[in-house]
C-alpha cells in the first residue's frame, strides 16, 4: 500500500480537512503516538522569571520559558533550584511515626541489641541495605553499639518479593529483636506479624502502597495513607537517609560528623534508579549525590570500579542519565539474573582489588541479562501478533521459558513498541509470576487490584507492577485484565510531549553549543524535570538514514529546503543519532511499499534532544554535542 501524504512533499501549506471532521494529525514514526508541545506560560510570568532569577550570567528567554513551564518560578524555588544545600531539605520528623522509628533504634543501640536489616533486589533495597549497614555500624550513644548482623537482600528465585519469612525464623533463632526493612515492608502483614510473635520488633521504611497497616512498631511510608509529607516523593534509600537526618537532630554526637553526606552517592543511585521525580528534595539529595560520583578522594572504590567498567572515567562528569543507563543496570543484573550479594558487596567494600572484581562480575551478570533480555523480546513479540490483530487493548504473554528477572524490562520493551500495558509472566511449575508496565495514562496498579482476586498477591505502581498467581489461572487473568482495561476509561495513545521550536535551520553549530551549556544548568534530568524535547519543522533528509551497529539503532542527517545562508556553519550539518528507533523505521517503511523511492524529497517535522557528547574521536575536532533524534512525521501539521 503506498502511503498516502497529506500534501504534496514541496508544498508548505498545512493540510486541508473537513469542517465536520478534521483530520488527525499523523502519529510520530517512532513513537506512534501523536505530538503535543507542553503548554507555553504566560509573557509576564517569563518577564517576571527573568528579574528574579538568582543568577549572575545572562541567560535565553528559551531557558527562562523552560523554568516557568516546570512551574519553577518563586524566588525560594529557584534558590534551591540552582543553589541547592542540605540546610534546605525537609524536616525528617514530619515523615509520620519518625519519632518511633528514632526511639527504637536508639533504644537499640542503648541495649546493644542484635538488629537485622533486610532490603530488596533493586537498586533502591540495595542502596538503602548498603545506607542502614553503614548507619547502623556507625551509631554510637554513651559508648554503646549495635550488634549488627549481616544484611540480607532477597534472591528473587528463591525469595520472590517481600520480607522473607524463612529469614525471620533464622532471625529469631538467633537472638534478633530488632528487624529494620528498607524498601520493603509495607504489605509484609503476615511477615510482620510473625517477627512479633517471635520476639522482633520492626521498623519499617519504605515508599510502596498497602493496605492497612502492619504490626510494625514504626511504619515511616511518605507515601502511607494520610500522610503528610510535603516531598512525597521519596524512594526507600531516602527514607533511611531521613531517619539518619533524624537520628543525628535527636543525639546530634550519635553518628560521625560527615555521615550524611558519606551517604549522598547511595541516595542519588537509588532516586534515579528508581525514577522518582527530581524535583524539591529529592532534586537537592542527586545535585549533592553526584558531585561525590567526581571526587577522586571521596568516592566508593565499588563506584568508581562500576564507572571504569562502563566505560564513564573518561573525564566528563557523571550525569543522572550516566547512572540510570549504565550504573544502575549493572547493579541491578545481580539482583535480577545473578548473585544479589554481588551489588552489595560492591557497594560496601572499602578494597580497590575487591571491588574491581565485583565490577566485572556485576558488568558479565549484565552482559547475559542483556542477551537474555533480546531473546525474550524476540519471542514476545512474535507471540503479540495475533492479540495484536485482534484488537486487544493489552498484552498479557506467559512462557516456562522466561527468566523472571528480565520479564519487567521485556514487558517495557513491549510498552515502547506497541503504546500498550503490557504483562510477560514467567510461569515455574504450578506458579507463575509477572511483571506489568503501562502507558501513561493507565494505572495498572488500579487495573490488577480488579483482578485480585485470581491473584496470591501483587503490588506496585501505576506504570510497573508485579503479582504471583497459579499457572492454571493465567487464562483467566488475560480475561479478566482485559475486561479491566476496557472497563477503564478509553483514551487513545498518550501525546509525546516537546517543549519548544527550535529553528535549527537558522542556527549555527556554535549557537547549539552555546544552548546546551545553558541546558545544563537545568541538569539533573530526570522523572519530574524532563531532559527537554525540541521540535523542527520542515526538513529534508539529506539521504536515506544509515544503520549503526546491527541496525538497532539509526543516524539522520537533515537539511534546509529554503538553503539559507549563515554565517558561520549550520546546525543541521550536525547528523542526528536515533537510538532503538531501527526497527520502528523498517517497520514503517514496509508498512509503506515505495516510500523509500522519494524521501530526500520529503519534508519531515522532528523531535529532539540536545545532549553533551561524551565521544573523543582519535582524530579530528571534538564536538561537544550530540542530537538525538526522537521522533519524526511528515510535516505541515500543527
Amino acid at each position: 500500500m503506498q502511503l498516502r501524504m497529506p500534501f504534496d512533499a514541496d508544498d508548505s501549506t498545512a493540510p486541508r480537512s473537513s469542517a465536520a471532521e478534521p483530520t488527525p494529525a499523523p502519529a510520530g514514526v517512532f513513537s506512534g503516538r501523536p505530538w503535543r508541545r507542553v503548554p507555553l506560560p504566560p509573557a509576564e510570568v517569563v518577564e517576571r522569571l527573568g528579574r528574579d532569577l538568582p543568577l549572575d550570567v545572562p541567560v535565553s528567554d528559551r531557558l527562562l520559558m523552560l523554568l516557568a513551564s516546570r512551574g519553577i518560578t518563586a524566588p525560594p524555588q529557584l534558590e534551591s533550584f540552582f543553589y541547592p544545600s542540605l540546610g534546605q531539605l525537609t524536616d525528617p520528623f514530619l515523615l509520620e511515626e519518625m519519632d518511633l522509628a528514632v526511639d527504637r533504634v536508639l533504644n537499640a543501640v542503648r541495649r546493644e541489641e542484635k538488629v537485622a536489616l533486610h532490603g530488596d533486589f533493586d537498586v533502591d533495597g540495595i542502596t538503602g541495605c548498603a545506607l542502614l549497614t553503614e548507619l547502623c555500624l556507625g551509631l554510637r550513644v554513651a559508648g554503646r553499639r549495635i550488634d549488627l548482623q549481616p544484611a540480607f537482600v532477597p534472591d528473587r528465585s528463591r525469595d520472590g518479593y517481600g520480607v522473607a519469612g524463612r529469614m525471620v525464623r533464622q532471625w529469631a533463632k538467633q537472638g534478633v529483636t530488632l528487624l529494620i526493612t528498607v524498601d520493603t515492608g509495607t504489605a509484609a502483614h503476615e511477615e510482620i506479624a510473625l517477627a512479633r510473635e517471635n520476639g522482633l520488633d520492626v521498623v519499617v521504611l519504605d515508599h510502596h502502597l498497602g493496605q492497612g497497616r502492619p504490626a510494625a512498631v514504626a511504619l515511616v511510608n511518605p507515601q502511607r495513607a494520610g500522610a503528610s509529607y510535603p516531598d512525597g516523593d521519596l524512594c526507600g534509600v531516602a527514607v533511611a537517609f531521613k531517619l539518619a537526618q533524624a537520628l543525628r537532630r535527636t543525639e546530634p554526637d550519635c553518628l560521625p560528623p560527615a555521615f550524611e553526606e558519606s551517604v549522598l552517592d547511595l541516595v542519588c543511585l537509588g532516586l534515579v534508579a528508581d525514577q522518582m521525580s527530581l524535583i524539591g528534595e529529592n532534586r537537592i539529595l542527586v545535585r549533592k549525590g553526584l558531585v561525590r560520583f567526581t571526587e577522586r578522594e571521596s568516592i566508593r572504590p565499588g563506584l568508581f570500579a562500576l564507572q571504569s567498567v562502563a566505560g564513564l572515567d573518561r573525564g566528563f562528569p557523571v550525569t543522572a542519565a550516566d547512572l540510570a543507563y549504565q550504573i544502575a543496570p549493572r547493579l541491578n543484573a545481580c539482583g535480577r539474573i545473578g548473585r544479589v550479594g554481588t551489588a552489595l558487596d560492591l557497594l560496601l567494600t572499602t578494597d580497590p582489588a575487591e571491588a574491581m572484581d565485583l565490577a566485572r562480575e556485576a558488568d558479565r551478570t549484565n552482559q547475559l541479562r542483556r542477551r537474555a533480555d533480546l531473546a525474550l523480546k524476540e519471542e514476545a513479540v512474535k507471540m503479540a501478533a495475533p492479540f495484536l490483530e485482534a484488537g486487544d487493548l493489552g498484552l498479557v504473554l506467559a512462557s516456562p521459558d522466561w527468566h523472571k528477572g528480565v520479564i519487567g524490562i521485556g514487558a517495557a520493551r513491549l510498552v515502547e513498541l506497541f503504546q500498550l500495558p503490557a504483562v510477560l509472566i514467567s510461569i515455574e511449575g504450578d506458579r507463575a509470576r509477572g511483571s506489568v508496565r503501562s502507558v501513561p495514562d493507565i494505572d495498572v496498579k488500579e487495573v490488577l487490584d480488579r483482578c485480585s482476586d485470581l491473584l496470591i498477591r501483587h503490588g506496585g505502581h501505576a506504570q510497573a507492577a508485579g503479582f504471583t498467581l497459579r499457572a492454571e489461572d493465567i487464562d483467566a487473568f488475560r480475561a479478566a485484565f482485559l475486561a479491566a482495561l476496557a472497563a477503564g476509561p478509553r483514551r487513545g495513545p498518550a501525546p509525546a510531549e516537546y517543549d519548544l521550536d527550535l529553528p535549527l535551520a537558522e542556527m549555527t553549530t556554535a549557537a547549539v553549543a552555546e544552548l546546551v551549556s545553558e541546558l545544563g544548568q537545568l541538569e539533573p534530568f530526570g522523572a519530574g524535570n524532563p531532559k527537554p524535547v525540541f521540535r523542527c519543522s520542515g526538513l529534508k533528509l539529506l539521504r536515506p538514514p544509515t544503520p549503526l551497529g546491527d541496525g538497532t539503532h539509526l543516524r539522520f542527517a537533515f537539511r534546509d529546503p529554503g538553503g539559507s545562508a549563515l554565517a558561520g556553519k549550520p546546525a543541521l550539518a550536525r547528523e542526528f543519532v536515533a537510538f532503538g528507533c531501527g526497527e520502528a523505521w523498517r517497520r514503517w517503511l514496509a508498512a509503506n511499499p515505495g516510500v523509500e523511492d522519494d524521501l530526500p524529497e520529503r519534508r519531515w517535522d522532528i523531535l529532539f534532544q540536545l545532549g553533551r557528547s561524551t565521544f573523543r574521536p582519535r582524530s579530528g575536532a571534538y564536538d561537544p554535542v550530540q542530537q538525538l533524534l526522537i521522533d519524526l512525521r511528515p510535516a505541515g501539521w500543527a
